[in-house]
């Protein structure tokens, strides 16, 4: 039995072709590679975000929670305004096809609740920004993935993380990018 990183394929009809195919759009209309999406994204499970954190603590003591809420809003604008930014890259070698790695990374995305707020389309493969979701260390980042066709029946996946306004991500761009080796099967490791 498949699993949500990995469609169903016995079925025959329009997009039978799907694991060569490096299309975004073509891809997210076949019903396999939809429903494995959603299986995926059924199972996300995002921890309280910075704001949450904050708020809770703000309420919690008003006295010394309503400050601090204050200075981490100014501190993050301060940080995005002088360009502060931390990130990690990652690079690895799949042996299949362009369109199952794309489905690969388009159910991680879902897994991991991480939004995609663009895809800019290549001749050979596709590029997907998402949205890392604020936590109680970070206030979200982003993920940018693109997936190439790399010969034959093999594609080349290049993502980078990065916490924009923070000169300090405590470990949650190498995280986020762990959690997408382990979802395509751990091929290298995020450096």
């Amino acid at each position: 039995m498949p699993t949500p990183m990995e469609p169903d394929t016995g079925a025959t009809g329009p997009g039978d072709g799907w694991p060569d195919e490096h299309r975004y759009e073509v891809l997210v209309r076949v019903p396999a590679v939809r429903d494995a999406i959603t299986a995926s994204a059924s199972r996300t499970r995002l921890p309280m975000s910075a704001e949450e954190f904050l708020s809770r603590a703000a309420s919690a003591v008003p006295l010394v929670g309503r400050p601090m809420l204050r200075g981490a809003e100014h501190g993050r604008g301060l940080g995005r305004k002088l360009r502060f930014r931390t990130g990690k890259s990652y690079e690895a070698e799949l042996e299949q096809p362009v369109g199952r790695a794309l489905v690969a990374v388009l159910c991680s995305l879902a897994l991991h609740g991480q939004g995609i707020r663009s895809v800019e389309q290549h001749e050979d493969g596709c590029t997907l920004t998402a949205d890392i979701p604020s936590d109680a260390r970070t206030f979200g980042g982003v993920l940018t993935v693109t997936v190439t066709r790399s010969g034959g029946h093999a594609s080349a996946v290049r993502a980078k993380a990065e916490i924009p306004g923070q000169l300090v991500d405590w470990g949650r761009s190498k995280q986020a990018l762990a959690a997408l080796a382990a979802d395509l099967g751990n091929p290298g490791s995020p450096g």
